[in-house]
């Protein structure tokens, strides 16, 4: 056999069926018609609690949208989405994904629901300092290993937090505050502050916005479930962000000024 032919046999065979690795047919394997969940949410909102509530009252099956975590943006996986064709309810757990128009694109042409979690960017900022000390600093948000982490102090802590995570914040909130799909209200925005007042009612208008069935009964037992499982609840409080200082405040309030169109009110900047 000559070379030529040899490296066109081989490349043949490496990928036999090239048309089976793109979009469009990835796309023709997902139902047309079936019911789908997915809770978007900032980081330290409250979501991982919302996730459980959700998947005990739903019954639905229980996924991960995104192929990966750890340093990883969490940026959903069209292939994770195929998978799952045999299933006709889905509720897709929380994950920290920012807004974009490929984003946008999947959740309208797979037809998710999208939740969209918030809570007050300062009480956010103090819960994801204990984070990064009682579980791990390693995430997408901000560079920093567990080491170098033991070795600053509790103030350079709360400033690294300030200065290199608060972007990734508002990097998600000005982007899913803009989205159509926020300012059309096809998405349910759910503030953390809400759901844990009374999250009974919280879990009520979800259902309600989403045109699903509203079993008052079930819901409680849900709560009462999601209470006794590992669901990352930290203080469970609101108003932590009292924490910071005037001068980390400056800063978060100089970083909001650049997004001045984007109404911030739910997550502590009122205008």
């Amino acid at each position: 056999m000559n070379k030529p032919l040899a490296k066109l046999l081989a490349k043949v065979l490496d990928q036999p069926f090239p048309a089976m690795y793109s979009d469009a047919y990835i796309w023709g394997l997902i139902p047309k018609h079936r019911e789908q969940i997915w809770l978007i949410a900032a980081t330290k909102s409250g979501s991982t609690w919302l996730s459980a509530i959700l998947k005990n009252y739903l019954g639905w099956d229980a996924r991960t949208i995104t192929p990966a975590f750890g340093r990883r943006e969490q940026e959903p996986s069209l292939r994770k989405v195929a998978q799952a064709s045999a299933s006709d309810k889905i509720f897709w757990k929380h994950s920290h994904t920012r807004a974009s128009e490929s984003t946008d694109e999947m959740i309208r042409r797979a037809g998710i629901y999208p939740i969209i979690q918030t809570r007050v960017l300062h009480d956010s900022l103090i819960s994801y300092c204990d984070h990064c000390t009682n579980e791990s600093p390693v995430g997408p948000m901000a560079f920093m290993d567990q080491r170098h982490w033991n070795e600053l102090s509790e103030s350079a802590r709360i400033g690294f937090v300030v200065d290199l995570v608060a972007p990734w914040y508002f990097n998600f909130y000005a982007g899913w505050f803009s989205n159509p799909l926020v300012q059309e209200k096809v998405a349910y925005v759910c503030a953390y502050e809400n759901l844990l007042s009374n999250p009974v009612s919280e879990i009520v208008r979800i259902c309600e916005h989403f045109k699903l069935a509203v079993d008052l009964s079930a819901i409680k037992v849900a709560v009462e479930r999601a209470a006794h499982e590992p669901t990352r609840l930290n203080k469970a409080v609101v108003g932590r962000g009292k924490a910071l200082s005037e001068a980390h405040r400056a800063t978060l309030a100089r970083m909001r000024s650049y997004y001045s169109h984007i109404d911030m009110s739910s997550i502590g900047f009122p205008d």
